[in-house]
């Protein structure tokens, strides 16, 4: 009996494994058959778990390229804009250049214009050294000109508009001039409408004092004061400035005050007058300097 049962087990236990076996077979089986999108189930599951790593990866290169992208674009502005700033500020320069050469142009007429009218031998110079702000109106200017050039002390020095100094020390080849607003400087005046007579000084400020006038003198604001001639060294009938205060004063004299015609802080181009002549110059009045 126990031989028959034990018979039947050993029959039965080739059975028992290959049921396993067939188990994993099929598995194996189904998970190589094919989806009718020709991927398997483990395509499908290795790219469940791929997809985000590749979308993040992909959206990582995007951003490299779009900040790449804009980077470049970046850099491509700024040379492009330092270009453009470059080509304005050469064109402001030419700009610039183009207006000093015409208000040169304009001086420089000017002062030809005086010229032929004074009857005097005079000779062009420029400014090329001046003190510094605010010490100009008190300081000595330095002109280009010496006594190469037939310039000696004590020649009248002539912006476009007026009577700008005279010259203190000469060397060969440049002048040192002293400026009508300068403390010590001093010109023989003539007021145009009054004839009255009197000493154009320099206080050191953009203002001129005309002393030595009586307060029986009625001298006005905006009369013309002109150079006398008897100081020796400015020929008479020179533009010395207008009269912008006048009243009475305590004493014998008037205080008068007067507005320079010649810029001292501007001018740049300059006439000294050389070889000068005894000969009196005519009245000159400021427009007729201008046309």
């Amino acid at each position: 009996m126990s031989i028959e049962l034990s018979a039947k087990v050993r029959e039965g236990r080739p059975l028992f494994v290959l049921m396993p076996l067939l188990v994993v077979h099929l598995t194996l089986m189904s998970i190589q058959i094919e989806s009718p999108a020709g991927a398997t189930p483990f395509k499908r599951l290795t790219l469940q778990a791929g997809g985000p790593i590749l979308n993040a990866s992909s959206t990582a290169v995007g951003e490299a390229v779009r900040l790449w992208r804009g980077y470049l674009w970046l850099h491509g502005a700024r040379q492009e804009n330092s270009r453009l700033t470059a080509r304005l500020q050469e064109l402001e320069l030419r700009d610039a250049a183009r207006a000093q050469a015409g208000a040169e142009n304009i001086r420089l007429r000017r002062l030809l214009a005086l010229k032929e009218i004074l009857a005097l031998e005079t000779i062009g110079a420029r400014i090329v050294g001046r003190g510094p702000a605010p010490d100009f109106l008190s300081s000595a200017l330095v002109i280009d000109r010496g006594s190469e050039d037939g310039i000696q002390v004590n020649a009248a020095v002539l912006s476009s508009d007026g009577v700008l100094g005279r010259t203190v020390l000469v060397s060969p080849s440049n002048a040192q001039v002293q400026v009508i607003t300068n403390n010590d400087a001093a010109v023989g005046a003539l007021v145009e409408r009054t004839r009255s007579q009197g000493v154009c000084n320099g206080a050191g400020d953009p203002l001129l004092r005309l002393s030595y006038v009586g307060n029986s003198e009625a001298i006005e604001v905006n009369d013309a004061v002109l150079t006398s001639g008897l100081d020796g060294i400015f020929p008479k009938g020179l533009p010395l400035g207008r009269v912008v205060f006048s009243q009475k004063g305590s004493s014998v004299f008037r205080i008068v005050r007067v507005q320079p015609a010649a810029d001292v802080a501007r001018a740049e181009e300059v006439l000294v007058v050389v070889n000068r002549v005894p000969e009196a110059v005519s009245g000159i009045q400021n427009s007729e300097v201008r046309k």
